[in-house]
C-alpha cells in the first residue's frame, strides 16, 4: 500500500460527517461521483461540437492535483517531525555518551587512586615486617651479648685455675679495657661539660636571685608606698564626699551630681544647674542610670533629655543625640507635642524610668559636673 494510501483511504474519512475529514477523500470516490454526476446528466454539447462532460474531467484532474499536493505536505510534515525526533534521541544518546565517558573516567582514577593506596600499604607492611625482623635479630645479638659477658665473668672468677688460657682471657681483658678507657674517656669529657654548664647555670642563678632580692625589694617599698598612698586618697575621698554631702554633692565615675531639694521647672532647674558650674544629668550608661534611679523614692527626678527643637528627635544638654534609652513602657506618649522634657520616675524599674513631661510641670532635678569641668 502507497504511503498516501496508508494515511487517507482507511481512515473511513469523508463518511464520518465531519467537514474536515471530508477534505482527504481518495481519487476513486472522486471519480465515482464525477462518473455518476455524468451520467445523471444529459449529454450536451456546446456551440463549439465539445461535450459538456470534458469539464467534469477537468474537475478531476484539478481535485487529484490538489490531493497530490495535500499528500506531498503531509509527506513533508512527517518527514520533519520523524527528522526532529531523530535529531533529539542523538543529542540524548551523545549526553549518556558523554555522562559514561565521565564515569568511566572518574573509575580508571579511582581504581588508580586504589592501586596506589594498596601498593603504599603493601609497601607500609613490608617495612613494618622489617623492623619487626630487624628488632627481633637485635634482640638475638643483645641476648647473645648478655650471655657471653656471663660467660667472661665466669672465665675471670676461673683465670687462676686457667692457667693456660691467661694469655687469651689477657688478650680479651685488654680489649675490654680499651673499650672501657673510651668509654671513660667519654664520660670524663660529657663530666666536664656537665659542670661547665653547672657552673654557668649556677653563676646564672645567683645573678638571678640578686636581680630577684632587688626587685623584690623595690616591690616591697613599692607595695609599702602604694598602700599608704591608697589609705590616704580613700581618707580624702571619704573627706570629700563628707564635705560634698554638707554642700548636697555626690561623687560618682568621674562626675560631681547635685540632687536638689526643691522643685522647679526644667528651664529653671538647668539655670540652676548652670550656676552651680554644672548641667542637667547626661546619662550615658547603665551604671550611670542606676546611680540616678537612686537618691530619691516616690518622686520625679528632671535629667537634661528634651525634645524641643524637633519632635520626636531627643537630644542631650549638650547637643548629643540619644542612643540608649531607659524608658516606661508605652513611653514617650506625647501626642500633641506639649510633652519635651525628659524626668526620671523614682517609683518604677531602675531600667525602665524615663517619662516625658510638660517642660513647665515641677519636680526635683539632678546636676551633674564632670571632674574636668
Amino acid at each position: 500500500m502507497k504511503l498516501s494510501e496508508g494515511i487517507y483511504v482507511n481512515g473511513g474519512f469523508g463518511k464520518s460527517g465531519n467537514p474536515d475529514e471530508d477534505i482527504y477523500v481518495d481519487g476513486e470516490t472522486l471519480l465515482n461521483q464525477s462518473y455518476c454526476t455524468l451520467n445523471r446528466q444529459p449529454r450536451l454539447q456546446n456551440s463549439g461540437g465539445k461535450p459538456v462532460g470534458n469539464r467534469c474531467y477537468r474537475v478531476m484532474a484539478v481535485c487529484l492535483g490538489l490531493l497530490c499536493v495535500l499528500l506531498l505536505v503531509a509527506v513533508i510534515v512527517l518527514g520533519v517531525i520523524i527528522y526532529r525526533h531523530h535529531t533529539s534521541m542523538t543529542e540524548e544518546r551523545e549526553k549518556f555518551q558523554t555522562s559514561y565517558s565521565n564515569l568511566t573516567m572518574e573509575k580508571d582514577q579511582l581504581q588508580t587512586s586504589y592501586d596506589n593506596l594498596t601498593l603504599q600499604r603493601d609497601q607500609l607492611q613490608s617495612s613494618y615486617n622489617n623492623l619487626i625482623l630487624q628488632k627481633d635479630d637485635l634482640q638475638t645479638k643483645y641476648n647473645v651479648l648478655i650471655s657471653q659477658m656471663d660467660q667472661l665473668q665466669t672465665s675471670y672468677n676461673n683465670l687462676i685455675l686457667q692457667k693456660e688460657q691467661l694469655q687469651t682471657s689477657y688478650n680479651n681483658l685488654t680489649l675490654q679495657k680499651d673499650q672501657l678507657q673510651s668509654s671513660y674517656n667519654n664520660l670524663t669529657l660529657q663530666r666536664d661539660q656537665l659542670q661547665t654548664s653547672y657552673s654557668n647555670l649556677v653563676l646564672h642563678r645567683d645573678d638571678l636571685q640578686m636581680k630577684y632580692n632587688v626587685l623584690k625589694t623595690q616591690k616591697d617599698r613599692l607595695q609599702t608606698s602604694l598602700t599608704n598612698e591608697k589609705h590616704q586618697l580613700q581618707k580624702e575621698k571619704d573627706d570629700l564626699n563628707k564635705a560634698l554631702g554638707v554642700l548636697g554633692w555626690k561623687y560618682f565615675s568621674s562626675s560631681l551630681y547635685y540632687i536638689s531639694t526643691d522643685t522647679k521647672t526644667w528651664r529653671e532647674s538647668r539655670q540652676d544647674c548652670r550656676e552651680r558650674g554644672a548641667d542637667l544629668v547626661i546619662i550615658n550608661s547603665k551604671e550611670e542610670q542606676e546611680f540616678a534611679f537612686n537618691p530619691r523614692n516616690n518622686e520625679q527626678s528632671w535629667i537634661g533629655l528634651t525634645d524641643e527643637e524637633t519632635e520626636d528627635v531627643w537630644k542631650w544638654v549638650d547637643g548629643t543625640a540619644l542612643t540608649t534609652g531607659y524608658w516606661l513602657k508605652g513611653q514617650p506618649d506625647s501626642q500633641i507635642g506639649d510633652q519635651d522634657c525628659v524626668a526620671i520616675d523614682h517609683e518604677s524599674d531602675p531600667l525602665e524610668s524615663w517619662r516625658d513631661q510638660g517642660c513647665r510641670w515641677k519636680t526635683y532635678y539632678i546636676c551633674e559636673r564632670t571632674m574636668e569641668s
